[in-house]
């Protein structure tokens, strides 16, 4: 998990006002963890950004810090789904506004947001959740008002043959310069598409503000060879930015990226000309290889 942390921090320091003491620090003798690199960064740059968010503007300070650490039976069953052993853990603390015993009870229900109407849809915990537990991992949260929040992930370790990759993965196919248009609400994921499309060999215009989106894609419609919206934002969903986009221009891939993916929403895309529906939060495997499909030449 280190390269990914380093890598993190520096995207985060370049993103994060000055302000913001943002701190990052690795323990010796980390243990190894079987993951996925993409959803682990997913994870930091989310927690980090929440992390920012809730100094609402002040200066303060955000704490990242990732050390090996072993559970007894006690300590692992009051996080839940832990098995005593050893792990990674990550912890991300701010010295923001912090939150009620009543809102933490609720921060990983999808939609669930502290944010005021129009600035978030609140999926970015969920997503983490998620995440973590698709590694076998579990979440600790710690937070009062006035004095900050503290989120401590535990990852398994796993000794070097086990964190070895798999014989015959097979990587998203390599983009050639084509042009993508991005759009999340979710500014850690911005960051995030973002990096990693351009890692794959795309282009990438990537927007928190689907007016944005369209206004970019309004201008120089032919410039964009592929549209990648999440479904729901504020201002205008996903559907609504495929709809106006496909009315501008019918030919132009749309992928659509939720959270909830249901054979209805499926059906209710492919009617509106949307090409795929990817699920939240999708693996570098599934994203690229999605795009890498979508945008080969006909035979």
């Amino acid at each position: 998990m280190t390269p990914t942390l380093q890598e993190a921090a520096n995207l985060l320091r370049a993103t994060i006002p000055s302000v913001v003491d943002l701190v990052f620090e690795v323990a010796p003798n980390v243990p190894l963890v079987l993951g996925d690199a993409t959803q682990i960064y997913q994870v930091v740059a989310n927690l980090c950004t929440n992390a920012w968010h809730a100094l609402e503007g002040r200066p303060g300070r955000v704490d990242v810090r990732l050390e090996a650490v072993d559970l007894d039976a006690a300590a692992a069953a009051r996080i839940a789904g832990l098995q005593a052993g050893r792990f990674a853990r990550l912890t991300v603390s701010d010295t923001g506004k912090g939150m009620d015993a009543a809102t933490l009870e609720r921060i990983f229900e999808p939609f669930f947001t502290t944010k005021a109407p129009g600035t978030g849809t609140g999926l970015g915990l969920p997503v983490v959740h998620g995440i973590v537990r698709a590694h076998d991992g579990g979440i600790a949260v710690s937070s009062e008002p006035g004095r900050g929040t503290t989120f401590e992930l535990y990852f398994p370790a796993v000794d070097r043959a086990e964190a070895a990759p798999a014989v015959g993965a097979v990587a998203p196919k390599a983009g050639a310069g084509q042009h993508v248009l991005y759009v999340d609400d979710e500014e850690a994921l911005v960051f995030l598409v973002t990096r990693l499309l351009k890692r794959l060999g795309y282009r990438v215009s990537a927007f928190s503000r689907s007016a944005a989106a369209l206004e970019a894609f309004r201008a120089d419609p032919h410039s964009f060879d592929l549209v990648v919206t999440d479904l729901n934002m504020p201002g205008a969903s996903g559907t609504q930015v495929a709809a106006e986009i496909l009315a501008i221009r019918g030919d132009v891939p749309v992928v659509l990226c939720s959270g909830h993916v249901t054979d209805e929403l499926r059906q209710r895309a492919a009617e509106a000309g949307i090409r795929e529906v990817l699920y939240k939060p999708h693996s570098i495997e599934d994203f690229g290889s999605a795009i890498g499909r979508l945008l080969e030449p006909a035979s």
